[in-house]
């Protein structure tokens, strides 16, 4: 029980953008602008349709957890109490 409730806390901890991701995306705001005025409005939503899905790619990996997590925790509450 103690492992799935670090699980659950930790699945529901802060999900604040991390220092270094905030560097991150500063960092590459004028690489970003500089590729929007030199490609097409059609070519920029391309390559910003690319970067997103490159930004989901864990999604599957959460769902995954969190459907463990749910099972596992309604395994723990069918446990009988003693």
């Amino acid at each position: 029980m103690n492992q799935l409730m670090e699980t659950l806390f930790s699945a529901l901890g802060p999900s604040q953008q991390s220092e270094a991701e905030a560097q991150a995306v500063k960092a590459a705001k004028e690489a970003v602008q500089t590729a929007e005025q030199r490609l097409t409005h059609q070519e920029f939503d391309q390559l910003w349709n690319a970067v997103m899905d490159i930004g989901n790619a864990s999604l599957q990996d959460s769902f995954t957890l969190g459907f463990r997590l749910g099972v596992q925790l309604t395994l723990e509450g069918l446990r009988p109490v003693s």
